[in-house]
């Protein structure tokens, strides 16, 4: 019996003393989640919402962000809100994933940025690789501020419209030409259009096909008015819009310089708007 007791007592002295990497099923290190690479200014940036969606942008040097190639359409706002309906205009569809997302609030489109940045712009351990960040540190998504769409839609040499300063416009650009005579005409019993151009939309164009200018941007001019993040009046009632949209053909409306605005609850069929990445600064912008 003692020659027993010994014997286990020498036994669990020994196994005290064994290193801890002589175990038979060595302790496994925390699975690593790898994020997917995010990417550096002045290298392209094209964001994966999932299912087939992707959101191309443009860098813009001047302005240190990147900027949305196109205005966000039906099919990419959807991955944020899937039952959204950009309905009709008068028989015309405006509700196919190409097109612009339209009827669309400030509010919406403010919230929409917000998804994008916790669901693609996060840095914690948390998110899946499919999940991961895509976009740098201390960056987000939200809409352009004024000066930055006045920019990035003139190419930053002061330009009268997107396509340089000649009257009247390319017909890549989605503006009321004379394909919308007669819709015009039913409505108001007006022949307003632009003279000796044809675009063949009557109404919003898929994204790709409006116009583009110098710096790879489509649809800075027409197609859909783009909200802008700023307040447009120091008394903060109503909220910035610019670009001009398929309902429109004044050259004043269609110039780069022009304001226009809406109250931020307002939707209707001729508003959209694109989204930019920027650095996050200590006012939140």
């Amino acid at each position: 019996m003692c020659y027993f007791v010994a014997t286990l007592i020498l036994f669990v002295v020994a196994a005290l003393r064994l290193p801890a990497q002589t175990s038979v099923f060595p302790r496994l290190a925390p699975r690593e989640i790898v994020a997917a690479p995010a990417a550096q200014p002045g290298q392209a940036l094209v964001i994966s919402l999932g299912r087939g969606e992707l959101m191309r942008f443009v860098w813009i040097a001047p302005l240190k962000i990147w900027v949305s190639q196109f205005e966000v359409t039906n099919a990419q706002y959807r991955r944020f809100d899937l039952g959204h309906e950009s309905k009709t205009y008068y028989g015309h569809l405006l509700n196919e994933p190409e097109q612009p997302v339209v009827w669309v609030s400030w509010e919406d489109a403010n919230n929409y940025c917000q998804w994008l940045t916790r669901t693609f712009g996060r840095h914690d351990e948390a998110r899946s690789s499919a999940q991961a960040r895509q976009i740098p540190r201390n960056h987000h998504f939200r809409l352009p501020l004024e000066k930055e769409w006045q920019t990035f839609a003139g190419c930053g040499d002061g330009r009268q419209y997107p396509w340089g300063n000649t009257w009247p416009p390319p017909n890549t650009f989605n503006y009321r030409g004379q394909e919308g005579v007669r819709l015009l005409y039913r409505l108001f019993q007006r022949e307003s259009f632009i003279r000796g151009r044809r675009d063949e939309f009557m109404v919003t164009c898929p994204v790709k096909q409006s116009g583009t200018n110098a710096w790879g941007l489509c649809g800075v001019g027409g197609n859909v008015w783009e909200w802008c993040q700023d307040w447009f009046d120091k008394e903060q009632i109503t909220r910035s819009l610019r670009g001009a949209s398929w309902n429109n053909d004044e050259p004043d409306l269609i110039a780069i310089t022009n304001r226009s605005d809406a109250y931020p609850a307002r939707r209707n069929a001729m508003i959209g708007f694109r989204v930019v990445v920027a650095p996050i600064n200590p006012q939140g912008l």
